[in-house]
Order: structure tokens, then sequence, then C-alpha cells
């Protein structure tokens, strides 16, 4: 990873003012489509951004300025992740937090 990037994020991480919630882990299906054809298809994906960023870019905003997800305290041993989303879209945190708690 970037060492910029990386400094980056510990930085908003530290600084950012907003609200913290903490989710499963995603694990399951997606649907997806195939390039250059007008079929769907499913894949499975244990990746958080591909299971909650559609949504969350959708309704707070850019990944790495308004919200973020990242692993804190024991959410790697309990499979769990940490969604932190900023005061300004904080309004969303308690509908994301009921929706894959």
């Amino acid at each position: 990873m970037n060492i910029i990037k990386r400094l980056y994020d510990q930085l908003w991480w530290k600084f950012m003012p907003g609200v913290e919630f903490n989710v499963k882990w995603p694990v399951g299906e997606l649907r997806v489509r195939r390039e250059n054809a007008a079929v769907w298809d499913y894949t499975r994906s244990a990746d958080p951004n591909d299971h909650y960023r559609p949504q969350l870019e959708k309704l707070v905003g850019r990944q790495g300025w308004d919200w973020n997800w990242d692993l804190r305290g024991n959410d790697c041993a309990e499979n769990r992740l940490t969604i932190k989303i900023r005061r300004g879209q904080a309004s969303h945190a308690s509908y994301f937090a009921l929706l894959w708690g």
C-alpha cells in the first residue's frame, strides 16, 4: 500500500470527527453483470467493498472522505469490522448499523 495513502488513512481515523459502528464481516453471493453482455451472474465474495460500498457511496458519499472501514480492536477475532461515517453524514450511521449489524 502506498505510504502516503496509509498515512492519510491513519490521520483520517484519528482526527476526522464522526460516528463509528461495528458490523459483521460480509460473506455471500453478489449479483454481477458480465462485461459486454446483458447477462447477470452470481459470484461469492468476502470483500467488504463488494457488499457495503455501493450503498454507502449512494447514501453517504465517497469512501476515504465521507466514510471508511477498518479493522479495529478484536474485529478480526470476531469476524467483524468497524465503519466510520464523518459527522456531516452521521445521520445514516444508525440505518446501516441496524441493516448490517
